[in-house]
């Protein structure tokens, strides 16, 4: 690792107060399967505050907005580069740190605005190298927040007071056309399981993380019903064929499957 960068880069875990139940299962997680992570890593929360080595609180009081939040946590990072985690993505293997950081090292050299570590359905469109390629201007969810490296004066001009993170990952990606050196990696740099889909345990990811001996608690959160998991996964496949399309085309078949006619689910 390049030792100067240590202090460069910021580790952001975006939280809620309503999301406590999750922080202590996360970052077992994190610290089972990312130990050697050299970064500061901080927790972005309301009022609440969790207790363990190596985590930095930082608190902004109400809850507004996702985005709101997120300006205000990021706004108290003395970082230039802010790694975002979110809170109900946990890591389910070991995190390779060299290749992280041989790419993290790359990036902050190199002053790029943005470089997706996790790169699921929306792989970059545009070779760069074996390694890394480029997120074109107009590419849909070219803001994803998953697992992402932002230049911190970059995402601080692209948040927008009021959005969801949903908002922001989609009106967010047109308003970052204004901003070349977006990129993302080929393959995924940190494996995670989505563990809560609209406020309510994955069923899936429960079973997983119990049976690697991680607590999760049911009894402050309700279970996805077997009709909500297969619901879910249904959409997870229309995601995963949306991305099989040519880059130029995924908007345009995006905007149908959303319309009325075509939300079936």
């Amino acid at each position: 690792m390049v030792k100067e960068n240590k202090d460069k880069l910021a580790v952001l875990v975006v939280s809620c107060d309503r999301y406590s139940d999750l922080w202590n299962p996360f970052f077992t997680c994190f610290k089972r399967f990312w130990p050697d992570c050299p970064f500061n890593v901080y927790l972005l929360s309301n009022k609440k505050t969790f207790h363990r080595g190596g985590i930095t609180n930082i608190t902004i009081g109400e809850d507004l907005s996702w985005s709101d939040s997120l300006i205000k946590g990021v706004k108290q990072l003395e970082e230039n580069y802010v790694l975002l985690f979110l809170d109900d993505l946990f890591l389910h293997a070991s995190v390779n740190t060299k290749n992280v950081l041989e790419i993290i090292n790359w990036a902050l050299k190199s002053g790029v605005n943005y470089i997706r570590l996790k790169p699921m359905l929306n792989k970059p469109d545009r070779f760069f190298n074996e390694h890394i390629g480029i997120i074109s201007k107009g590419v849909i969810y070219r803001t994803s927040t998953v697992m992402s490296v932002w230049k911190k004066e970059v995402l601080l001009d692209l948040l927008k007071e009021g959005e969801s993170a949903w908002d922001f990952e989609t009106y967010g990606s047109n308003r970052s056309s204004k901003y070349d050196d977006f990129y993302a990696t080929w393959k995924d740099c940190f494996a995670t399981t989505n563990t809560v889909i609209k406020g309510k345990w994955n069923r899936n990811a429960v079973r997983k993380f119990r049976s690697l001996g991680i607590e999760i608690d049911t009894k402050s959160r309700e279970v996805m019903t077997p009709g909500e998991t297969t619901v879910y996964y249904i959409k997870v496949l229309r995601s995963y064929a949306l991305s099989l399309l040519p880059a130029g085309y995924r908007r345009k078949i995006k905007g149908l499957m959303q319309s009325n006619v075509y939300r079936i689910f």
